[in-house]
């Protein structure tokens, strides 16, 4: 779908990266199986995580699937999800991270997809959670997360029948940040994603940083914490930048300093 989608062929990497224009872009690349998480692609994607992380370059994530399906969860049974935590190593980033969803948000995959701080979905989209039926448990955060974004009756309702959500069902429950209609999505997702990689990348870390964090803590305190952030913002060279630029009528030219 964006830049670093691709056809899938033989002994082509399951996870696809690429930094563009301060964007680092993911692609799980298993379209034959639904982009169904194996061992080897989890191992691939928290180190592409961690190496993000690290990249100065990088204001924002996007993690997106080829072909026609977002996630439909995990390939395989057996402990190695304890050991390699990739939906938490998402979660971490500082950066925010986006998530695209074309098609199957399923089990494993819907709990990724909760784990992003913005869902960016098709029309065809679909997000299930139906572990219970397979007589198991979400264990990525999703009997968490859920209830976080659309409330404790509709989580629970979503979380023990494990129907499907569509698009439109999901953007009424506030499970989505946009819904595109599919024939267009490629294009409103890269404009959404191009408009929001020219802001700051200090105030778009400490944005998140502030709503996260302050989701955990009294009001009073929450208030602090935004207090403390927008204080730290004024004494940056991005700050400065802004306001020059604003003053000048032009676009501002961060540098994440």
């Amino acid at each position: 779908m964006a830049r670093t989608s691709q056809r899938a062929r033989a002994g082509a990497p399951s996870l696809l990266s690429d930094v563009h224009d301060g964007v680092a872009w993911l692609a799980l690349n298993r379209p034959e199986r639904g982009n169904a998480i194996s061992l080897a692609l989890a191992q691939d994607l928290v180190s592409a995580v961690e190496s993000i992380e690290l990249d100065e370059r990088v204001r924002l994530v996007v993690i997106e699937g080829t072909g026609p399906h977002f996630c439909v969860g995990v390939e395989g049974a057996g402990n190695w999800q304890r050991d390699c935590d990739w939906i938490a190593a998402v979660a971490r980033l500082t950066a925010p991270v986006i998530a695209v969803i074309e098609g199957d948000a399923v089990a494993e995959g819907c709990e990724l997809a909760l784990a992003c701080d913005l869902r960016l979905v098709s029309q065809r989209a679909r997000f299930q959670l139906p572990q219970l039926a397979q007589g198991r448990l979400p264990s990525h955060g999703g009997t968490q997360r859920l209830p976080r974004l659309v409330g404790r009756m509709r989580a629970m309702d979503l979380l023990l029948s494990g129907r499907s959500l569509d698009a439109a069902e999901a953007e009424a429950f506030g499970l989505t940040t946009r819904v595109f209609p599919a024939k267009t999505f490629a294009r409103d997702v890269r404009r959404f994603v191009g408009e929001l990689a020219a802001k700051g990348p200090i105030a778009l870390r400490y944005g998140k940083e502030a709503v996260a964090a302050g989701l955990d803590l009294t009001l009073d305190q929450g208030i602090r914490l935004e207090q403390d952030l927008y204080v730290l913002l004024q004494t940056t060279a991005d700050r400065t930048e802004g306001i020059r630029a604003f003053l000048e009528k032009r676009r501002p030219k961060f540098s994440g300093s």
